[in-house]
């Protein structure tokens, strides 16, 4: 299988920012945390990503971008094939942004209802942004 992950303009700039002046092996670190049910999980189906600087591991896919490497652990793979990760800068958000829209819908277990002690619900299967 080759990964493919789209790495936006924007976030590939915030990157080479970031990394400016940083050691040569130090590159970014993309992974994905599959969530459980209920409401903090997000719902069965909901997947939430991240990135942190780090080294690569032996076992780590390599992505080359733009003068820096994107590191993806094996367990993260599945997860982060057809990922878009951009950087957005506005009044309601402001970092980097990992979607995939190649993954399925999260189910309505945590949309339908949220999380039940405070009512709150998103329409991506998250609850109430509890834990």
């Amino acid at each position: 299988m080759s990964l493919q992950v789209q790495v936006r303009p924007s976030a590939v700039e915030q990157v080479q920012r970031l990394l400016k002046g940083q050691k040569t092996d130090l590159g970014v670190r993309l992974y994905a945390q599959p969530g459980g049910g209920g409401c903090c999980g997000g719902g069965a189906g909901a997947v939430n990503f991240g990135m942190a600087f780090a080294k690569p591991r032996p076992e780590d896919e390599v992505l080359k971008v733009d003068g820096f490497s994107l590191f993806v652990d094996p367990g993260s793979v599945k997860f982060c094939d057809g990922a878009i990760v951009d950087y957005v800068e506005t009044l309601e958000e402001s970092g980097f942004k990992v979607t995939n829209p190649t993954l399925p819908e999260p189910d309505a277990a945590g949309a339908v209802a949220g999380c039940g002690s405070c009512g709150n619900s998103s329409d991506k299967g998250g609850g109430c942004g509890c834990g």
